[in-house]
């Protein structure tokens, strides 16, 4: 005869899950069945399951989970992700709607799971919340990160780029060597856009280009988990339990390296000057820093966050 014995601890944790599974249960069968507040005027859903919503419609790829949802279901839709409720857009004419017509009440984005924990938080442009700091963020984006005249600036950074490109290309042609165009492309893009927010080329060889590209693939790794954190509701902070020490990790080794690259171009437009011509986002971002009679006073902070939330969509 085998004898099993329970301690104090195993019978407590085997409670606890107990509790924990049988809450997000009832709440979740509760949330099914009660009749949808008609002031919301969700869009149409497709089928979802209890706890996990509409988790199980997606798959590792996440664009073509969604084209095949809108295919099938239409060009709107309203998903259940866990606990977490979001829009699915895949229309032209309403995304306009959306970024055009109603486009204060979508200015701001929910904060992620334990976004508050982090050093940046939500201070990058795209996470922070409407106001006075997104409204000045945008209006510099139009004036001077997209205007025609930096644009124009950064001509000799593309005509590099895609001089670079072709010179592959006949380098591999002569040895006969396949190349896979579309990567080639996508490097370009990255590297243009790249040497135009910080001067520096992110898929080329060097320490900085390096660790950006470790970096980055990182942020993509530990973003799957963390978004793990965001369907559990009110349990979102054990996603901070389980990750958030790496998340701060990898946001710290950001911070040191942009640090780094903020101190040469202060060096470099002390040196200069801010007004010359072959000058990137991270010197027109520092020349606000820097402003004194700047409308909104932003911090070093602010600054890293716009700029590691660019390199993410850079690499994205």
């Amino acid at each position: 005869m085998v004898t099993i014995t329970v301690t104090d601890t195993q019978f407590y944790l085997v409670c606890f899950f107990l509790w924990l599974f049988s809450t997000i249960f009832l709440r979740s069968l509760f949330n099914r069945t009660r009749k949808p507040t008609p002031s919301l005027h969700l869009p149409p859903s497709p089928p979802s399951l209890p706890l996990i919503g509409h988790l199980h419609h997606l798959t590792s790829s996440l664009s073509h989970s969604f084209r095949k949802l809108s295919t099938k279901h239409g060009p709107l839709l309203h998903l259940r992700l866990g606990a977490t409720r979001c829009v699915l857009v895949s229309s032209a004419s309403v995304a306009a709607e959306f970024f055009r017509t109603q486009d204060l009440a979508f200015a701001s984005r929910p904060s992620f799971a334990f976004a508050d924990e982090l050093p940046y938080g939500n201070l990058g442009f795209f996470a922070t919340p409407y106001g006075d700091y997104w409204r000045f963020m945008k209006k510099l984006c139009m004036t001077e990160l997209l205007s025609p005249r930096q644009l124009d600036r950064s001509r000799a950074v593309r005509a590099e780029e895609i001089e670079r490109l072709l010179r592959k290309l006949l380098e591999s042609g002569a040895r006969k060597e396949a190349v896979d165009l579309g990567a080639e492309l996508m490097k370009v893009t990255n590297n243009s856009i790249c040497r135009m927010a910080m001067s520096t080329s992110c898929s080329e060889k060097g320490d900085e280009a390096e660790k950006i590209r470790e970096l980055v693939k990182e942020s993509f790794e530990l973003a799957a988990k963390v978004c793990f954190g965001d369907v559990l509701g009110p349990l979102r902070r054990l996603g901070f339990w389980l990750y958030g020490k790496q998340a701060m990790d990898v946001t710290m080794r950001y911070d040191r390296l942009l640090e780094g690259m903020m101190k040469k171009h202060e060096e470099r437009g002390r040196r200069e000057g801010w007004e010359r011509e072959d000058k990137d986002l991270m010197d027109i971002l520092l020349r606000v820093y820097l402003d004194d009679k700047a409308e909104v006073k932003i911090t070093r902070t602010h600054v890293k966050a716009f700029l590691l939330v660019s390199v993410l969509l850079i690499s994205f």
